[in-house]
């Protein structure tokens, strides 16, 4: 029995090719949600959207350690004989533990990204995770190049393209525009921004003058996350500007605004996969990366915080040449080949 660890929205949807994948090799699997995420916006919504729900749910209040002991005794309960985690979250983090202290074979989808700091919790749970992991699928072969010079792994790497291709194109007929005209699509929730009230401000000030110069429009759909760290701050909405900040959106609809914008500027690792895979420049509001192939293409710009550098950013690709976006993300059909790999017991792609 394979089982699924998730716990958040962008795992939901990412892991959608996966669980089409194993259904449709008819393998038997339990999708096991930690309920870090409980919020019905952020996570109800999106297994709706996505046509799938999990098995078990964690039943009383998360913490990290209830959640891999819930996760260890459903191994024993449900004889489960691999576990499979998606990219670096908590719940990712969770799967690993409870894999290494039930003996239990783990694979980690979206293996091989790095940001190079150390100080991000992602960049340490991914470390964890490629370090545990049996099996390992890479989004891209950059990623897989890197974990087959890395001699510390015990696991098979395996090139399998980024679950997002499978995504943008079973659903592609969904995304219809969402507003008319022209617009930037914003996303900012890490928790290196919202952990500063300072760089907040100016970040916003910063969008509220590139909606008062630059953009007709600017639509920030707002994290819970965001919209709390604004209130412990006490920041207030009128720092935006004519920033046009709406509640979040189903996972459908904010591809659909992604589809269609103008640029995307953002601090999410999944949303810069989606707008290169959808042809949209993106301005990343960070100092760093673990999507550098969009970087190298030109296709994404790391801005960092300050004003003049993410409005510099902005005009570059406002007023520059169109980017040529590479396949670097692969081919259709990344949830079978997974799938595949994963009935045949680590045997199927290419393996490192």
């Amino acid at each position: 029995m394979i089982a699924i660890v998730l716990g958040t929205r962008p795992e939901v949807i990412k892991n959608y090719p996966v669980v089409k994948g194993l259904r449709e090799l008819g393998m038997e699997f339990l999708v096991l949600h930690t309920n870090q995420h409980s919020d019905y916006v952020m996570q109800g919504v999106a297994f709706g959207e996505m046509g799938y729900a999990p098995h078990h749910i964690l039943p009383d209040e998360y913490t990290i350690g209830r959640a891999i002991d819930w996760v260890r005794e459903l191994i024993r309960q449900e004889s489960i004989n691999l576990l499979l985690v998606n990219g670096d979250t908590a719940a990712s983090l969770v799967g690993t533990v409870a894999a290494l202290y039930s003996d239990t074979p783990l694979a980690h989808v979206e293996a091989g990204l790095r940001s190079y700091d150390k100080a991000m919790y992602e960049e340490r749970n991914r470390i964890i995770c490629d370090s545990t992991a049996n099996l390992m699928f890479t989004n891209t072969e950059a990623q897989k190049r890197y974990l087959e010079k890395n001699h510390e792994l015990r696991g098979k790497v395996f090139h399998s393209g980024n679950t997002s291709v499978d995504i943008i194109h079973d659903f592609s007929e969904m995304l219809e525009r969402p507003v008319p005209g022209r617009y930037a699509y914003v996303t900012l929730h890490r928790k290196e921004f919202t952990d500063h009230k300072a760089l907040m401000v100016s970040v916003f000030e910063t969008l509220a003058w590139l909606a008062g110069n630059m953009f007709s429009r600017i639509i920030f759909p707002m994290h819970p996350r965001t919209r709390h760290a604004m209130r412990e701050h006490a920041i207030p909405y009128s720092v935006l500007g004519n920033v046009e900040v709406i509640d979040p959106v189903p996972p459908l609809a904010s591809l659909a605004f992604e589809k269609y914008a103008e640029i995307i500027l953002t601090d999410s690792g999944c949303i810069q996969e989606e707008a290169y895979i959808l042809r949209v420049p993106c301005v990343t509001i960070r100092e760093n990366s673990e999507r550098m192939e969009t970087v190298e293409s030109g296709a994404n710009i790391i801005s960092g915080f300050r004003h003049k550098d993410i409005v510099a950013a902005a005009v570059r690709h406002c007023e520059g040449k169109e980017h040529a976006f590479p396949p670097i993300y692969g081919e259709y059909g990344v949830g079978v080949r997974i799938a595949e790999v994963l009935r045949n017991g680590g045997e199927g792609l290419q393996a490192a």
